[in-house]
């Protein structure tokens, strides 16, 4: 039966048929809490002072980045039941409203208007038998607060755990080349919906709908990687461990993606979601920190990214270095290029003031003066034992790729006045870490002031400008203090080799 609807553009819409799908039964039990306990899985050098801060973007109905806890599914599903002749009539033209004013304002409204969940359910049975339409509506809800989006993904959620909306017609409703989309169009704002949701059944379902259609297109698609990156980001942490291993490549072709170009490529949260919510998968596994270490070079200028990279490092930082050491000890040459390249994005180029990094640069110093202070303990030792000189070549890694970002941000960056700024803040954040920190020419670290930090800075680059690489003697500050000579010579090879690779991989 075919039923018209009131439009300005009429275009009929058959209703669906009376029979209702068997409610589908949820893979894992509704109600579950996977809250990240306070305190647990946390890196050993997490401070004690600061907090990872939280991210101020609009959410499209995901928790806030950052935040400690994804909702989950908890209430029993409501099957739909059937709509009066009049809830019909005013639940298609709300459809048919949204999607001729490409404005989910029509269906948030009936959502509100008719609250039983008994209802919505069959509105939401009818609107995904439009397929890409349904997908379109939701992806128009840039105008919705966030209450109404909030019910939107309420109203999904139950639908599909009620069998109102299957699988097979949830990935339908995903426009692709030639279905209602342009190639490469947004699907953010229907990610946010989806993400809203908290149930990691209709997330995979969506998710791995939007990456089979980047993986068709040959994997060049920023905009729905970055869709699919937020729709993830909703994920509690065990299913979205089970997600990234199971979609490797994939999840390669989606990071490749995010952030690689127009005004996403700055102010996207899409990446910051993602790697917040990677850093809720405690501890760290195989699959988290590659993600981690796969974003590094798609930070950029983003703000919203370098918070939740900085967040990951600060929480899950010896899992990090870990996975990026080779045999030795050392950081390898990817792990020298990733580090180099995180601290240049994070510590010495713009912008430097999102949230987490007072707690970040602690972090950084308070891991240098444990590394010295463990060297430290091995003095007098001859010859020192296999762990001790893998420590001083981790620490001379870390020391270099800390040199090397500086020195990227000065050269390859052209950022010299953040590069000081950038080293001001650093040092002067670890007065209370590294009290006795010589300064070369300049006294301690702890009697200098901000002005004086600055100013020994800015004349040492002056005074060395023809080689910058030796203005900032981080190498000689921390190696001098290194007084076993076997592990000096491992901790010197350990950085000259880091620092020197530093460019290499750079992204812009």
């Amino acid at each position: 039966m075919t039923t018209p609807i009131q439009r300005n553009a009429p275009r009929p819409i058959e209703t669906k048929p009376t029979e209702r799908p068997v409610a589908q039964t949820p893979a894992q039990p509704p109600a579950r809490n996977e809250a990240v306990r306070p305190g647990t899985g946390t890196d050993g050098f997490q401070p004690t002072a600061g907090t990872a801060g939280t991210q101020t973007a609009n959410r499209l109905g995901a928790a806030p980045a950052g935040a400690e806890e994804v909702r989950t599914t908890s209430a029993t599903p409501v099957a739909p039941a059937a709509l009066s002749p009049t809830e019909l009539r005013s639940a298609q033209q709300a459809i048919a409203n949204s999607s001729d004013g490409r404005d989910a304002t029509a269906v948030s409204d009936w959502l509100r208007n008719n609250p039983d969940p008994a209802k919505q359910a069959a509105f939401m049975d009818m609107m995904f038998h439009f397929g890409p339409v349904a997908g379109g509506i939701l992806d128009s809800v840039q105008r919705l607060p966030e209450a109404d989006r909030t019910r939107l993904s309420q109203a999904l959620d139950n639908a599909y755990r009620s069998g109102a909306v299957s699988p097979q017609e949830l990935s339908a409703a995903v426009a692709s080349s030639g279905r209602g989309a342009l190639p490469g169009a947004t699907h953010e704002g229907l990610a946010g919906i989806i993400s809203g949701t908290g149930n990691p059944d209709l997330i995979a379902t969506y998710a791995t709908a939007e990456m089979g259609i980047v993986r068709a297109s040959g994997g060049n698609d920023p905009q729905r990687s970055a869709a699919v990156a937020t729709a993830l980001a909703g994920m509690p942490p065990d299913r979205l461990q089970s997600f990234l291993a199971a979609n490797r490549e994939g999840m390669a072709d989606v990071i490749k993606n995010i952030n690689a170009s127009g005004p996403d490529a700055t102010y996207s949260p899409a990446l910051g979601r993602l790697l917040d919510a990677a850093g809720r998968i405690n501890p760290p596994t195989a699959e988290s920190l590659k993600l981690f270490t796969d974003s590094i070079d798609r930070l950029g200028e983003n703000r919203e990214s370098r918070a939740a990279a900085a967040r990951f490092f600060t929480q899950h930082g010896d899992a990090v270095l870990s996975s990026l050491q080779d045999s030795s000890g050392s950081l390898g040459l990817d792990g020298q290029k990733k580090m180099s390249e995180l601290f240049a994005r994070t510590l010495f180029s713009p912008p430097q003031d999102f949230p987490g990094s007072d707690a970040f640069r602690q972090n950084v110093m308070q891991r240098l003066e444990t590394m010295n202070a463990g060297l430290a303990r091995h003095a007098n030792e001859n010859p020192p034992s296999q762990d001790a000189k893998r420590s001083a070549r981790l620490m001379g890694s870390v020391v270099g790729a800390l040199e090397g970002g500086f020195q990227v941000s000065l050269d390859e960056l052209g950022k010299r006045n953040e590069a000081v700024k950038g080293m001001v803040d650093l040092l002067f954040s670890a007065k209370s870490l590294l009290p006795n920190l010589p300064i070369p020419g300049a006294g301690k670290l702890k009697d200098l002031t901000i002005d004086q930090i600055q100013r020994w800075v800015t004349s040492s680059l002056q005074e060395r400008a023809q080689q910058p690489s030796q203005a900032i003697p981080f190498h000689r500050t921390f190696g001098e203090q290194i007084a076993n000579p076997d592990l000096r010579t491992d901790y010197d090879a350990a950085r000259g080799d880091a620092f020197l690779n530093r460019q290499r991989g750079l992204s812009r």
